[in-house]
């Protein structure tokens, strides 16, 4: 059994939640279970700071809020955790996603001649035309009211080719049968249909028939959840649907393709995934369903075939709905990456018999953490690139400091770091990132490192007083006194006692992604397509779980926020991304040098460089072949060389255990015959 979508009945204390099982739609309700927890010497649980905790259990909304206030006063974990996720979690952790029933939908709307097409706020103009896609009955079925420019006859005439089309003389007939077309449907989902189709319907469905009606988007009876959103600079309308679930395919698709496109619209994607485009027409909408009834069908039915053709090659539907289930969230909780990550890493904690804290405040304004590595070129045009990058670079430093609310022991207070960043941005007039141009740590992190006796260093320790020493000292203390601690490059102390919960999470994200790749490996060499597709959806959400951790953590929404965290992760990768740069110089140059003759760029996770202009005497001379296969062989030699330092640099720049460093590894990504680089972020290359 498992889960489409899930709703909190206040009134009656329950969680109510619809499930799909085998083809069959089934409801089910849980009472409500309010826990929560406080620090108590005696307590018999424990939080992941490892404080013993009492618990406190409600089975009413009027008890949790009695007992929250006698408790108020008390640090308190879990009082505000989702009650819909903890039931999910409770019931359906580790089952499989239901097979889903997805209608796809496109409505086409009246134009008025002097006021234009009406906006979905305030739906003036009738709903001309509907075509829904049952996918789980493979049948595309079009509802449409023909214009008074033809006869019913005509109109039947001209569609009589278009199977499963439904002609209607009202308008108010032909809504009322939609909704008697996506009864069975658990997915809604058109092309931009958050901003256009589903307000748009359900206020017309409101106006032309009842608020009552509306209902029938829902199950439970309930009215679609009316909310407000920001687009491109404007603040919009849509609707939340209950127990059926509606997803935006345009949304999913922006979602789930990692690069920019010159086009969202549904014509210039369809034409790039799948080859095909929109029904072709001249003039307007309006003049094709008044002069040419037929081509106004064929386009309506078009679009939503091409909706079902792109879930068909994408399968985004699915992706969110694996994710959902993976994580015990609900579909439509998938579209954002914060509350994913604060129920996959709440379920990590409480397999281990841990409870988290409650969800701090935030000042937003003083969250913002130093960004990644992004080096200036050197530009123009260069030959035989060769290029390095890390692997997963934010989610292995996580992991190899083991970083994690829990583990911090301390925190060099930035004093010297936070001046040194006004200083830039008031004075210099910079911007936060311009600030920490060539940085690769904080000036208390780097004074540190130089061991300077003339500079002192206030260490803010986690329960106890601050203390002040010197550089030096804290050198001393963290690398040469055998204590369990490492040293993040923005300064954070972190403890090796333990696992933190987040990088343990990871590990086994890594693992489980791992075993998922292995058994699609398996299935390609059978040939076995289904099974390949099982274990392909499988392996994408663990990679989609991994590289969304990171950015969640650093969003001041995140129950797990800590700024620590967030620029300790990007300032060790600044570490980590400097140091492969300037390894990779000195095998090729001998000198250790990240912006050396041989460096070209960095970015974030890699590094561009080039043995060409170094070797070049010797291979026009011909004592050094040059060929594609020797400058493959040479730049892997490159990668090889650099790669095996990463555990001993590890070790001398955080004291990282060696267990822990050798999660840092990158290989050779590139070879280019050539590569033009102008700016930041602003290169080409032709790769071989």
């Amino acid at each position: 059994m498992s889960y489409v979508d899930a709703m909190f009945d206040r009134d009656a204390d329950l969680i109510r939640v619809v499930e799909r099982r085998e083809g069959k739609r089934h409801f089910t309700e849980y009472p409500i279970k309010y826990t929560f927890y406080y620090k108590d010497p005696r307590g018999k649980h424990k939080s992941i700071y490892g404080d013993p905790l009492n618990r406190i259990v409600s089975k009413s909304t009027k008890e949790f809020r009695k007992e929250l206030a006698i408790n108020n006063t008390k640090q308190l974990f879990e009082s505000d955790i989702n009650p819909i996720f903890q039931c999910l979690s409770e019931n359906y952790l580790n089952q499989d996603a239901p097979k889903l029933n997805v209608a796809f939908w496109d409505i086409e709307t009246d134009f008025d001649p002097e006021r234009g097409f009406a906006d979905p706020s305030d739906p003036f103009m009738p709903i001309t035309a509907i075509s829904v896609h049952l996918q789980w009955m493979d049948t595309l079925v079009t509802l449409a009211v023909p214009p008074k420019t033809i006869t019913m006859e005509e109109a039947k005439e001209q569609t009589k080719d278009f199977p499963n089309t439904h002609l209607f003389e009202k308008e108010e007939d032909m809504l009322k049968t939609f909704l008697d077309l996506i009864e069975d449907a658990d997915i809604l989902s058109g092309w931009n249909s958050e901003g256009y189709d589903i307000p748009y319907t359900v206020n017309r469905v409101s106006r032309v028939l009842s608020k009552d009606d509306t209902r029938r988007f829902c199950l439970w009876g309930q009215l679609p959840k009316k909310r407000e959103y920001e687009k491109y600079g404007r603040t919009l309308e849509t609707y939340d649907l209950k127990g059926r679930v509606h997803l935006d395919s345009l949304e999913l698709y922006r979602k789930y393709t990692y690069s920019e496109t010159h086009s969202y619209r549904l014509d210039a994607i369809g034409e790039a995934e799948i080859g095909e485009t929109k029904t072709v027409y001249e003039g307007t909408l309006d003049e094709l369903y008044k002069n040419d009834f037929k081509k106004f069908i064929e386009y309506n039915r078009q679009d939503v075939a091409l909706l079902d053709k792109l879930d068909q090659k994408l399968k985004f539907i699915d992706l969110s709905n694996e994710l959902a289930h993976a994580n015990t969230v609900l579909l439509q909780t998938t579209m954002g990456a914060v509350a994913v990550t604060d129920q996959a890493i709440i379920n990590e904690a409480h397999g281990r018999g841990l409870q988290v804290p409650n969800r701090s405040k935030h000042d937003k304004e003083h969250a913002t953490a130093a960004g990644a590595y992004v080096a200036f070129p050197k530009k123009g045009l260069h030959k035989w690139i060769g290029s390095m990058d890390l692997n997963s670079l934010y989610p292995s430093v996580i992991r190899a400091l083991n970083m994690d609310p829990a583990t911090i022991v301390g925190q060099l207070r930035p004093i010297d770091t936070d001046a040194m960043v006004e200083e830039a941005m008031a004075l210099q007039k910079k911007s936060f990132a311009g600030a920490w141009e060539g940085h690769f740590g904080t000036l208390e992190y780097e004074a540190v490192m130089e061991q300077r006796k003339d500079i002192d260093i206030t260490i803010d320790w986690e329960g106890a007083d601050p203390e002040i020493m010197s550089a030096f000292q804290v050198y001393k203390l963290i690398f040469d006194s055998r204590k369990p601690w490492m040293l993040t490059a923005n300064g954070t102390i972190l403890t090796t006692e333990f696992d933190g919960v987040i990088p343990g999470l990871l590990k086994r994200w890594y693992a489980e992604r791992k075993e998922l790749q292995e058994m699609k490996t398996k299935a390609i060499d059978a040939g076995n397509k289904i099974e390949i597709e099982y274990w392909d959806k499988r392996q994408l959400v663990k990679k989609i779980n991994l590289n969304s951790l990171y950015g969640a953590l650093l969003n001041p929404g995140c129950r797990f926020f800590d700024k620590r965290i967030g620029q300790s992760t990007t300032l060790t990768g600044r570490q980590i991304a400097k140091h492969m740069a300037a390894e990779s110089n000195k095998v090729i140059t001998g000198t250790y040098d990240h912006v050396g003759d041989s460096v070209i760029y960095g970015d974030t996770d890699s590094v561009y460089f080039s043995a060409f202009p170094i070797l070049k005497k010797e291979i026009e001379s011909g004592a050094i072949p040059w060929t594609k296969e020797s400058v493959i062989k040479l730049y892997d030699q490159v990668a090889e060389e650099v790669n095996k330092t990463f555990i001993e640099f590890m070790g001398k720049a955080f004291h990282c255990p060696k267990g822990r460093a050798d999660v840092i590894q990158a290989g050779r990504e590139i070879v280019a015959e050539n590569g033009l680089y102008i700016t930041k972020k602003r290169y080409a290359t032709l790769i071989y």
